[in-house]
């Protein structure tokens, strides 16, 4: 058959209509692989583990669950401007501990995530998760995240240097215990002038140090209703202590830094004791082949005789977006991961991550020699300190707050340097006061978190 208008108009024709129909039959493919529910997480380490329990979930429900992982700065970022511009967002995101503040700045009705409260109240999952780790998710009052751990703390070390040592870390109850025993071995040990034995690894350059310790000792940058809570006399005194730990010839603190540095510092035995959530003994695990079977580790010294033993560092949540057409599905698959015990089980193995959900501390899992601690069942001991986790009250503010934390104790320090020991309450009670001042003045500014005006404030 010949074509009229010549050959090759004929053949660019047919392509035409082969690449139109192929175009049109890959489109049509497209919105049928379109996926059910989109989640977006930002931790490599619950990406393959998920991916091991969805086919489960989306087979029982005939849907298909697309899973995305990003950058968690980005996905903070990128979530709270598109919920403001209404643009599209993931049904699901994992949020890093201390975030749910940045999506709660304005009047709750306004906050782009599925306020979760009633739910959580009316299946009994409430009572069933560690309560103190809803403070970490909540906002005036309303839970904005499902807790998916607690991250409690305790300290690591390396037996063989104790045990050279002749430490009986048992005898190591409270903080003074601690300090006693920091100062006997903190040593010059080649007389050159420079220590070469700290008893405690204690970061300076930011809060990390400072809040597991305010926080297991009951002080909180907020209170539960949001309020600057942080120029508390429990503050002064941490603080106070942190700084004598930290400066001067009786310090027994060092900052052994992140990654390499301190893989080293643990191996040379610069420091003996690190502070230890759930999730770093996998860390060290993993950056610490070396020491395999000869670490250990133990609850946090309380700070007086009988107190808690524990604090948390660290954390993520799960959260519904408004904006979900499937938020009765995204519910279905939140109890799914955070509730269902087989896969909590696996989880822990891969990660040595506790869950906020209670009853799986019952598993056998739990209960397993871990060798790499010298066969201490991490599971065991963390669950035990789980249930005294304390609780971790935020604010959209939370990083403003953090940050006169941190000044307040750099002017500490260099107060303590050139003072010493007299007057160093007074001054870290009035840089407080201070800085708590000015955060108050910053949060007066946002209309939206005032309580609402009654008649007799009308003028």
């Amino acid at each position: 058959m010949n074509y009229p208008y010549g050959k090759a108009a004929g053949i660019i024709l047919v392509l035409a209509g082969v690449t139109g129909g192929t175009h049109l039959f890959l489109s049509h493919q497209r919105q049928a692989e379109r996926p059910d529910l989109v989640m977006a997480i930002f931790a490599p380490n619950h990406e393959a583990d998920y991916r091991a329990a969805l086919p489960e979930f989306e087979a029982k429900h005939g849907v298909k669950v697309q899973l995305q992982l990003v950058d968690s700065r980005a996905l903070q970022s990128r979530l709270q401007s598109a919920l403001l511009t209404g643009a599209d967002v993931p049904d699901m995101v994992e949020l890093l501990n201390g975030s749910i503040g940045f999506f709660t700045r304005g009047p709750l009705e306004d906050v782009g995530l599925v306020d979760l409260t009633d739910r959580l109240h009316a299946e009994g999952i409430y009572s069933r998760m560690v309560e103190t780790r809803f403070s970490t998710w909540s906002s005036r009052g309303r839970i904005f995240a499902l807790p998916h751990d607690i991250h409690p703390v305790g300290l690591a070390y390396r037996r063989d240097l104790i045990a050279q040592l002749g430490i009986d870390v048992t005898r190591l109850k409270t903080w003074d215990d601690f300090v006693a025993m920091g100062q006997s071995v903190v040593k010059d040990l080649d007389g050159d002038g420079n220590i070469d034995r700290y008893a405690l690894d204690m970061p300076m350059s930011a809060d990390t140090g400072l809040r597991i310790l305010l926080l297991q000792r009951g002080g909180q940058l907020f209170d539960a209703a949001g309020n600057v809570a942080f120029d508390s006399e429990i503050v002064v005194k941490t603080i106070a202590w942190y700084v004598r730990q930290t400066v001067g010839e009786n310090r027994i603190g060092y900052e052994a830094g992140w990654g390499q540095s301190l893989t080293q510092a643990m191996n040379d035995g610069l420091v003996l004791f690190y502070f230890c959530p759930d999730w770093r003994t996998k860390t060290f695990e993993m950056d610490l082949p070396n020491q395999n079977g000869n670490m250990g580790i133990i609850p946090l010294p309380a700070w007086e005789e009988g107190g808690c033993r524990t604090s948390t560092w660290g954390g993520t949540g799960l959260a519904i977006t408004k904006s979900s057409k499937q938020q009765e599905l995204a519910w279905e698959l939140a109890k799914f991961l955070y509730l269902n015990t087989k896969d909590l089980a696996n989880r822990f193995r891969s990660t040595n991550i506790v869950p906020a959900f209670k009853e799986a501390w019952d598993l056998p899992a739990f209960k397993e020699p871990n060798p790499f601690f010298g066969g201490q069942s991490i599971g065991q001991i963390m669950a035990e300190l789980a249930a005294e986790t304390p609780p971790s009250y935020l604010s959209p503010y939370i990083g403003l707050a953090s940050a006169r934390i941190t000044q307040t104790y750099l002017e500490s320090v260099a107060y303590y340097q050139r003072r010493g020991e007299a007057g160093l309450e007074e001054n870290i009670r009035d840089s407080l006061a201070s800085h708590a001042g000015f955060v108050r003045r910053v949060i007066a500014r946002n209309v939206f978190l005032q309580p609402p005006a009654t008649e007799g404030d009308v003028q």
